[in-house]
């Protein structure tokens, strides 16, 4: 069974404020950074609160620290665009996902 964690980061100070996420300097970089994370299976949702204060990527990994090292490297937070604010352990009890595909297989 997967371990899911929430990964919680927040604009840094080079975050430029008013401006879209996808407007933000080096956004090229950080997809190119984050997508292979996605396409291999480790980043489940994520993306931004909608009044842009903070972003939420739910992860699966064995610990808060394979969580964290993830996203070492990414290049907006080398240069303080969108930065780390805390990590925590989710236990899902209910999952939507999984009984859309028991459902598909039917």
């Amino acid at each position: 069974m997967s371990t899911f964690f929430l990964v919680f980061r927040k604009p840094g100070p080079s975050w430029v404020r008013g401006v879209p996420t996808r407007q933000q300097p080096l956004w090229d970089e950080h997809a190119a950074f984050i997508d292979p994370i996605f396409e291999q299976g480790h980043i489940v949702m994520a993306g931004p609160y909608a009044d842009w204060s903070r972003a939420l990527i739910i992860v699966k990994a064995e610990n808060a620290e394979e969580a964290v090292a993830m996203f070492r490297g990414d290049p907006w937070e080398r240069a303080g665009i969108l930065v780390l604010d805390e990590v925590v352990e989710w236990n899902v009890f209910l999952d939507s996902r999984a009984q859309s595909r028991k459902d598909d297989r039917k």
